[in-house]
């Protein structure tokens, strides 16, 4: 099976505005249907000239159109032909209400939700809402060396377990970097990896997706 990879441009100098577009540029070279690219929300006007590619949001709040400033809708996103989002990231994390609204919501529209969490006690809590993704994202590993395969692989391994039941996707983050990363994570029972900044902080971003996914 192939490895499903979500790749988080973060608010990162070099993944905003030019910044997103020239890695989109350079990421389409060896872009397949099992990646994922998730952009700030005002770089989502991309999908207009790379629409073969599965870009998502980094975020979106569970109110529909209305009088809420600021917020970023599904109703909104849809529009944009935006079809999917991270929700509750460890860097943006919303109400457990919300959660489930915008959830059960996204069944009703179709629309993808890779529902981030921080340990297995909400694992537990969220797979029964079965999202299409959980990523377990232990928030003390994000951005660091240590992988989280490597620190809590028996984790994984419920947590996998856990999702399977409810027939719900795992991705695991935090520090994933490696090729080697990414295989243990599959064998624990992934279905991918959501990754950051080892690929966008990378001196050469391309280069690292290419080692990350073996296409060389």
């Amino acid at each position: 099976m192939e490895p499903e990879i979500f790749i988080n441009f973060k608010h990162y100098e070099n993944a905003v505005g030019k910044g997103a577009e020239q890695l989109l540029n350079e990421f389409q070279t060896v872009n397949k249907k099992n990646y994922y690219y998730c952009l700030s929300y005002m770089d989502l006007y991309l999908k207009s000239k790379f629409n073969d590619m599965n870009i998502f949001s980094q975020s979106l709040d569970s109110n529909g159109y209305g009088a809420f400033t600021g917020s970023i809708s599904m109703d909104s996103l849809i529009d944009f032909h935006i079809h999917g989002s991270l929700l509750n990231h460890s860097e943006k994390r919303v109400k457990g209400e919300d959660i489930i609204n915008t959830v059960n919501n996204s069944k009703k529209k179709g629309f993808t939700i890779v529902l981030c969490v921080e340990n297995i006690e909400e694992v537990k809590d969220y797979a029964k809402l079965a999202p299409s993704y959980i990523a377990y994202e232990p928030p003390n590993l994000i951005g660091g060396n240590v992988s989280v395969s490597s620190a809590k692989p028996d984790i994984i391994e419920e947590a996998a377990k856990i999702c399977e039941h409810y027939d719900v996707n795992l991705l695991v983050g935090a520090g994933v970097k490696t090729r080697l990363d990414l295989e243990k994570s599959m064998e624990l029972g992934a279905s991918g990896v959501l990754i950051a900044s080892g690929i966008i902080r990378d001196p050469k971003p391309i280069n690292k997706l290419n080692s990350l996914t073996n296409l060389q």
